[in-house]
């Protein structure tokens, strides 16, 4: 039955999305589904009839920015600006009561299990019945092809979960709890998607999971190079970027594969954690420096222009400065071109969380500061190897001068990486195109170029935003 409020208009919802892309998905399914149900999607949560939070809740960082964009929906809530509020995510999987506790205004709450009852969760919301859904199990859900999504993306973008769930035993991770086993979806149904996409504009799809080189390893006959081989083939579509990679899943019949599909980014985000074996063994992840930096040469050498993203987790139970130390020579020896790093945080239900020898919190934040500043020189170092060089360029907004635009390069994740800045005045760009450019200036994160000459290609086909 169609949702209808006083008056016949449909009953509007707004959404906030928090932490990572794949959450983003989540996020964008639900709408997708409550639009379906004949809610009206709205930008501004001021006046909606349901307000959608969903959660991140992965570390101490992400629980906060969650418990902030909560404390605001919740004063929304108290001052009746929004007449009911929805929280989804993990959090919810991970403490409800303690949600309800903290949030009394909270009027139901959705697990990641719980994302294809949405509707129903959203209408128990507005008449008062809201407790927590009766959820199908974490290690069940997985949406496919048919499932509604409302993109928030901009038309010419797009991230594609090709899986849910992990079955990596990382001793610091709650995902495998929140979300269930790894479970890979079909690849037709991937592909199906992927070719829906392409026809409505998107030019650049980023797969996203939480392994993604672990991709058909519960199927047979699939894995992630065999997708890659069939998502190319897909007309429209320009850029297929991997990201979240484990390093025991970089094959080389992976590397092999991308370095001969045209269509298939020179960028891999593949979070190494730590470089120390002794610190990774107590992780509970295999590997060490030496064969990571095997791993990196083995991937510059197929792709010479290859852009490398990883993350390092830093003052994790053990890490002495002798272990912090290898992990910066590492850093030095393997000259990665993006780097992030986040601190430990004790996650109740970890294994990690009981983990003796644990590193001073003023320590812990010393060490990430320390590791970001020695890699914004070889960052630097790295984007400078591009002056003079021409590559093309996504062009995404306006920028603050006149005949600016910001774009980005193959190089550059949507929204986590570096951007380019071309000066092209008189050009008649506009968003959603490819531009030739070369490259003029280089900074630890940022290029800037100008046109290298002749007509920019056409422009991506636009679609309304709702």
């Amino acid at each position: 039955m169609m949702a209808r409020r006083a008056g016949g208009r449909p009953p509007t919802v707004a959404a906030i999305s928090l932490g990572c892309p794949k959450n983003l998905v989540d996020t964008e399914v639900m709408l997708g589904l409550l639009r379906e149900a004949g809610f009206s999607p709205v930008t501004d949560p001021r006046g909606a009839d349901v307000l959608l939070v969903n959660t991140c809740c992965f570390i101490q960082p992400a629980r906060e920015e969650s418990a902030q964009a909560l404390a605001e929906a919740a004063a929304l809530r108290r001052n009746h600006q929004v007449k009911a509020l929805v929280c989804a995510g993990c959090w919810p999987e991970r403490d409800a009561a303690g949600l309800r506790a903290e949030f009394p205004e909270i009027d139901a709450l959705v697990g990641p299990g719980d994302v294809p009852g949405i509707v129903d969760a959203v209408r128990r919301a507005r008449d008062g019945s809201g407790a927590k859904a009766p959820s199908a199990p974490a290690s069940a859900y997985l949406y496919d092809e048919a499932t509604p999504r409302l993109r928030a993306t901009p038309p010419w973008t797009a991230y594609l979960k090709l899986a849910e769930g992990c079955s990596h035993r990382c001793r610091f991770c709650l995902i495998p709890r929140l979300r269930g086993r790894y479970r890979s979806r079909p690849p037709a149904s991937v592909v199906t998607e992927a070719r829906r996409l392409a026809s409505e504009g998107v030019r650049e799809i980023n797969l996203v999971a939480q392994d993604s080189t672990a991709y058909g390893r519960d199927l047979d006959g699939a894995d992630v190079a065999a997708l890659l081989e069939a998502l190319a083939d897909i007309d429209g579509l320009r850029w297929i970027r991997l990201m979240y990679a484990h390093p025991s899943g970089v094959t080389e019949r992976l590397i092999e594969t991308m370095a001969a599909l045209p269509k298939v980014c020179h960028y891999l985000d593949v979070p190494f954690q730590h470089a120390d074996a002794g610190v990774l063994r107590r992780m509970g992840r295999a590997g060490e420096g030496d064969s990571y930096l095997k791993q990196v040469a083995r991937l510059r050498q197929a792709m010479p222009d290859i852009a490398i993203r990883t993350t390092f987790l830093v003052g994790y139970p053990g890490e002495d400065e002798a272990a912090f130390e290898r992990l910066l020579d590492f850093l030095e020896e393997a000259r990665l071109d993006r780097v992030g790093a986040f601190c430990f945080s004790p996650e109740a239900g970890t294994p990690a969380a009981r983990l003796p020898d644990p590193v001073p919190e003023a320590e812990a934040q010393a060490r990430y500061h320390r590791l970001m500043s020695a890699q914004q020189p070889i960052s630097l170092a790295r984007n400078e190897r591009w002056m003079g060089r021409e590559l093309d360029v996504l062009i995404e907004a306006r920028g603050e001068g006149a005949g600016e635009w910001v774009g980005r390069s193959f190089r550059d994740a949507p929204e986590i990486d570096g951007s380019v800045l071309l000066q092209a005045r008189g050009a008649g760009l506009s968003p959603g195109q490819f531009a030739r450019v070369r490259v003029t200036a280089a900074g630890p994160y940022d290029l800037g170029a100008r046109l290298a000459g002749g007509k920019p290609q056409s422009k991506a086909r636009r679609r309304k935003r709702r």
